[in-house]
């Protein structure tokens, strides 16, 4: 506790979000934990979304379930921009300290043989300076105890997932990714991440690669996701 007051006396504390200054032993700023998107309540095992923002109407994917904690808007998609945008690696281990929790509530029975995640084509590697899925992998993995095991490759390129339409990002990503050659996946129970999940065309890719190679079952867990518009209550 000392130690910490006196990192607060030279550093300052900050919002675990958004960087503003706040008081000692606070860790959201008045604005982020109003504006926290957290998906409560009963949630939807196809989509992860909260049966009342549910709107995949049973659409059954490759994946075996997904969870996420937060919903992709206000604080949340703020702090996965400059994430993933603006340089700021230091978010990951908030993204997935709290996607970790979440992973423990909602796959709580289930025992996963190692983590893997979204990769990047080379052209990707070469642009960024790091793949965000995959430190969110690495965090989550000191926190879970389950080790990152890169099985997935992406050897295509592909137009940006987050400019394209829902129909036609389906076809974006079909045979867009592959497994690395001489890997043992039979019977495996695989924990996938990434950052977002819009329609999730890509998680599902990716769980039917896992599955194609020998995999039994693919989770994935995401820090966010897209969701229809809350059900207003009628008067």
């Amino acid at each position: 506790m000392l130690a910490d007051f006196i990192s607060y006396l030279i550093f300052g504390n900050h919002c675990k979000y958004c960087g503003e200054l706040i008081p000692f032993g606070e860790t959201l700023c008045n604005e982020c934990e109003t504006d926290l998107p957290r998906i409560t309540g009963e949630k939807c095992k196809l989509c992860g979304a909260g049966k009342d923002r549910c709107s995949c109407k049973k659409t059954k994917m490759r994946y075996d379930g997904i969870c996420a904690p937060f919903y992709y808007e206000k604080t949340i998609e703020t702090a996965i921009r400059k994430y993933k945008f603006a340089d700021k690696p230091y978010i990951a281990k908030v993204l997935a300290t709290d996607m970790a929790e979440t992973v423990k509530a909602d796959f709580a029975d289930i025992k996963f043989d190692f983590i893997d995640y979204i990769p990047f084509s080379k052209s990707q590697n070469k642009k960024r300076k790091y793949n965000p899925a995959g430190e969110i992998a690495k965090e989550m993995s000191k926190i879970l105890g389950i080790p990152v095991c890169n099985v997935l490759t992406k050897p295509f390129e592909t137009e940006t997932q987050h400019i394209s339409g829902a129909f036609y990002r389906k076809g974006n990503v079909a045979g867009a990714y592959d497994t690395l050659d001489n890997m043992d996946l039979q019977g495996k129970t695989v924990l996938l991440v990434d950052d977002i999940k819009t329609t999730g065309s890509t998680l599902n890719e990716c769980a039917r690669v896992l599955k194609i190679a020998g995999a039994e079952r693919v989770y994935c867990a995401v820090a966010a996701l897209t969701a229809k518009e809350k059900t207003k209550e009628k008067q």
